[in-house]
């Protein structure tokens, strides 16, 4: 990202505009950009500006005077998921600065905000799964099902296709609650409503909900034609299905890297529903089948194992080659939150694939025959609810990792190098990390040897340019020892002086003060909510 005035610059005379440059297409919906002077008052004139569908803008009010001005921004990325940053430029030279400035204004998004847009996406994802999974299966597994079993189902699918709909419009609420930062009840307020309605979330959004009511229509008819609906409701079932599985891949991080990207989505989430949701239906349908459900058993598990298994081989084909776009370097996988996320999904489908496997070789085979003992059908249903148990945490995982920036951005946001030093305090020696080593935000963590300080603070100043102290209470981390500082804000680039207070007990203080180095870099650039 590059920015005008640029990133700690100075200029000789007030800018009439200030802009950001992104390296790809933003939407500014819920987004906007505040200027701040060395007191805190915001300068720029409040609207928006899009000189183009890279760059977003805002214009000055009136003339700038001499010193140093903050710039707190948000937007949307082209992935649909929200970003902010903050940076400073000086007008003739550097001024007064107000500290904490750009985090008071950027904030941090709600725990219950969080909760619920994540429950949300994972809720959508589930439902989307079971849909088309479902869809399928009545097709094809389950033809053969009873009447009774048939609109039973058909009832569920409905019933699923209806939630489906109203939670695709919930989540124009939670998108908008999220993106802002604010609570729930501010995220569903009309005029922020409408305005996540016009971004391209809002758009596919929208689109899901009426494909989904389309399906929920169809799912109805067909019960109404007692479970044996005509050609043409089956077509409009598969093409409303077919419809549902492209939704994400075209709000999400495929639509980003191409055709080719989302084209592989979309196999990825096909495959996914005809194995997930095609596993629930068939369940139900054999639990529904009451005492006849192993003479259902003797059709339909072989008629969903044969889909199953297509299914598997696209998901390992168009899951490597996400992997691949949105990860790029081997790094990635460990090193980011997508990529430990990737990493927690395959894990988690690995067991999946075993039991698969052992279905299709031991099970299936004495089913289709019915010839499988009391036992082995008790071990069956047993291990089809296992691997439905999995799934839903596959789901959950899916959730969190769609909301995730994509590995290889991370890592090239993070290329910036890290610094790390050594710290004396009093009894104890501290290991100091600090990434990236480039214009906030930025992470510091500390990890104490022999015992853990009963408190932790950390301030930071930037002498050349008289800033600071800008202080911040580091928080205990998961590993004894360990102490981080989210979010500080080490901006703009110079050498910085961190000093590190550690007290023991009521009276004693122990202190040490380094200096780092921090670049311009990629810092300020599109960073993840």
């Amino acid at each position: 990202m590059s920015t005008e005035p640029a990133q700690d610059g100075t200029v000789e005379h007030s800018p009439k505009r200030v802009l950001l440059r992104f390296d790809e297409p933003v939407e500014t919906a819920l987004g906007s950009i505040m200027v701040y002077d060395g007191e805190g008052n915001r300068v720029d004139a409040g609207n928006v500006l899009r000189p183009s569908p890279r760059e977003v803008a805002v214009a000055i009010d009136g003339e700038l005077e001499r010193g140093t001005y903050t710039v707190a921004w948000r937007v949307i990325s082209a992935d649909s998921d929200p970003i902010r940053g903050a940076w400073v430029f000086h007008v003739m030279q550097p001024g007064p600065q107000p500290s904490g400035i750009a985090g008071d204004v950027l904030g941090d998004t709600p725990l219950a905000t969080k909760v619920f847009y994540l429950g949300g996406r994972g809720l959508d994802f589930a439902l989307l799964l079971a849909c088309v999974g479902g869809t399928v299966a009545l097709l094809f597994a389950l033809r053969s099902a009873s009447e009774q079993v048939r609109r039973r189902l058909l009832a569920i699918l409905a019933a699923l296709a209806a939630a489906l709909a109203v939670v695709s419009l919930l989540e124009l609420g939670l998108q908008g609650a999220y993106a802002e930062g604010t609570g729930l009840g501010e995220g569903f307020r009309w005029e922020v409503v409408s305005s996540v309605a016009d971004t391209k979330f809002g758009d596919y959004a929208l689109a899901r909900a009426v494909l989904a009511s389309g399906l929920c229509a169809v799912a109805l008819v067909a019960r109404a034609w007692r479970g044996r609906a005509p050609t043409a409701t089956a077509v409009a079932a598969v093409a409303l299905a077919a419809g549902l599985v492209v939704t994400p891949g075209l709000s999400g991080h495929a639509s980003v890297s191409g055709a080719g990207s989302v084209v592989a989505d979309a196999a990825h989430v096909q495959a996914a529903s005809v194995w997930t949701g095609g596993l629930g239906f068939l369940v139900l349908g054999l639990v529904l089948a009451g005492r006849k459900r192993w003479e259902l058993a003797a059709t339909s598990v072989p008629r969903f194992s044969t889909t199953a298994v297509v299914s598997v081989a696209i998901l390992i084909v168009a899951g490597t080659i996400n992997g691949y776009l949105q990860v790029r370097v081997w790094r990635g996988l460990w090193e980011t939150e997508y990529g430990i996320l990737l990493l927690v999904k395959l894990g988690l489908v690995l067991p999946l694939l075993a039991m698969g496997a052992y279905n299709n070789r031991f099970a299936v085979p004495r089913l289709r025959a019915q010839i499988a003992s009391r036992v082995e059908r008790v071990r069956f249903l047993r291990l089809a609810g296992v691997e439905l148990a999995v799934m839903v945490a596959v789901v959950g995982v899916t959730a969190a990792l769609v909301n995730a920036a994509p590995a290889r951005t991370e890592v090239e946001m993070h290329e910036a190098a890290e610094t790390e030093m050594e710290l004396e305090l009093g009894p104890w020696m501290a290991h100091m990390e600090v990434k990236p080593g480039a214009v906030g935000p930025n992470t510091i963590d500390l990890m104490f040897e022999k015992g853990r300080p009963a408190e932790v603070n950390v301030s930071a100043r930037l002498k050349a340019k008289n800033i600071g102290p800008l202080r911040y209470r580091a928080r205990r981390g998961m590993e004894p020892g360990a102490y981080v500082v989210r979010r500080a804000n080490l901006a703009p680039a110079g050498k910085w002086e961190l000093r590190v207070d550690a007290r023991r007990g009521e009276f004693d203080l122990y202190s040490d003060t380094v200096h780092i180095e921090i670049g311009a870099g990629m810092g300020g650039g599109m960073s993840p909510e």
